[in-house]
């Protein structure tokens, strides 16, 4: 058979390619009004200003940015300053929002273990920090109870999890 006959998930390739064409499911528009947008990010706890790059984001979605990052400062104000934290934000029609905290992000407790500033830029080749088994184990763990998003997950798949992004961002795993 020719390549464009070929079926791929289902649906034949040229069937994919004139739902492309005409805005099939991939698009955006139009979407149910009562829903609300979802947009992931990550803020520094403590550090959240309306300023560029977090100020204008927040802008473009209708959100009064001076007031989110006050509530948001305010919020984490327990956290030692400069951790990055994931959130997700909901945005509604009427440019009210919602927003859901979750705890800093895996890379940030990784460099911290590792003592480097930035990863490594070629996955697999270039090694930039070491870490042990037991920091692994201790990250895994306190993401696992602290994040509601991974709480079903077990310890040993988290710390695979964890292991692999030591891997892309060029820290090697050691045993001790």
């Amino acid at each position: 058979k020719q390549w464009y006959q070929r079926r791929v998930r289902g649906i034949n390739l040229s069937a994919r390619i004139s739902m492309a064409k005409a805005g099939g499911s991939k698009t955006l528009w139009p979407r149910d009004p009562s829903k609300p947008l979802k947009f992931r990010m990550a803020v520094p706890t403590r550090q959240a200003f309306p300023t560029p790059p977090l100020g204008p984001s927040l802008g473009s979605k209708g959100i009064n940015a001076p007031k989110f990052c006050k509530e948001f400062n305010e919020r984490t104000k327990h956290y030692k300053e400069g951790y990055p934290m994931s959130l997700d934000l909901y945005v509604y029609e009427d440019r009210s929002y919602k927003w859901e905290m979750y705890y800093p992000i895996t890379s940030h407790f990784i460099k911290l273990a590792a003592g480097i500033n930035k990863g490594g830029s070629y996955k697999g080749s270039e090694w930039v920090g070491t870490i042990n088994m037991k920091q692994v184990y201790h990250i895994a763990k306190s993401k696992v109870e602290n994040d509601p998003r991974l709480s079903h997950m077990p310890l040993k798949q988290m710390c695979m999890l964890i292991m692999d992004q030591c891997d892309s961002m060029g820290v090697a795993v050691v045993k001790h």
